[in-house]
């Protein structure tokens, strides 16, 4: 598949309902006639993706990789498809084949991660995570699901800098501040802990989480 073609489906995310289903009933029409039309294959199934037909995604998916079997982009989007189904051990495996294809598809390591993330594999989904950021250092996505695949793995150091990368560099949206005074308190560090929920506070005073937290710290109970 070319970038052109890569750049197409991309678009396809632009259209609005009508003009999508136009679209994809042409398609539909076009692989009658060729079957193995490799980008209309591919654009069918994004079609069909984006407009929650998973199923019928999945199945177009699949005979693209038929067509092609060493072609990344279509097991990447049969990968996601499946995630999207809960099929998990299937996304895995066309992710793992995608990536194995092409090391350098980015967005493969992550839907691969949020794959392992929902199998409870959590130090693979820590790894696939870690792997985006190594050519990504300033993905925020990257950053605070390898901070939740952490937790998940009771890795508290390590989830603890992905989130202070995250709140250094300006993201400190309620679950960030949230998870790192979890985080601190978890390492015993619990001033810092204090210190996280109040500046959350301070950003989102109305946040009943972060609020709850501060008070389980700071209140002392009477005797």
């Amino acid at each position: 598949m070319s970038d052109t073609s890569s750049g197409l489906m991309d678009d396809m995310e632009l259209l609005e309902a009508d003009q999508l289903d136009d679209l994809t009933r042409d398609l539909e029409k076009h692989i009658v006639e060729d079957p193995t039309d490799l980008r209309s294959l591919l654009m069918l199934g994004n079609g069909y993706y984006l407009r929650g037909k998973i199923g019928a995604a999945i199945q177009t998916f699949q005979k693209a990789v038929s067509v092609n079997p060493r072609l990344p982009y279509a097991y990447y989007y049969l990968g996601v498809s499946y995630y999207r189904a809960m099929q998990l051990d299937e996304a895995i495996a066309a992710l793992e084949q995608s990536i194995a294809s092409s090391p350098t598809m980015i967005m493969a390591h992550y839907w691969l991660g949020m794959a392992y993330y929902h199998k409870g594999l959590y130090f693979k989904a820590r790894t696939a995570f870690e792997t985006l950021l190594e050519s990504n250092r300033e993905s925020v996505i990257g950053h605070y699901h390898a901070a939740l695949a952490c937790m998940a793995d009771q890795a508290y150091e390590c989830a603890l800098e992905h989130l202070q990368r995250l709140a250094m560099a300006g993201h400190r949206d309620p679950h960030v501040m949230l998870y790192l005074g979890n985080v601190y308190f978890r390492l015993n560090r619990t001033r810092e802990a204090i210190a996280a929920y109040q500046e959350g506070l301070a950003i989102h005073p109305d946040n009943r989480l972060l609020r709850d937290a501060l008070e389980h710290l700071t209140e002392v109970q009477e005797p």
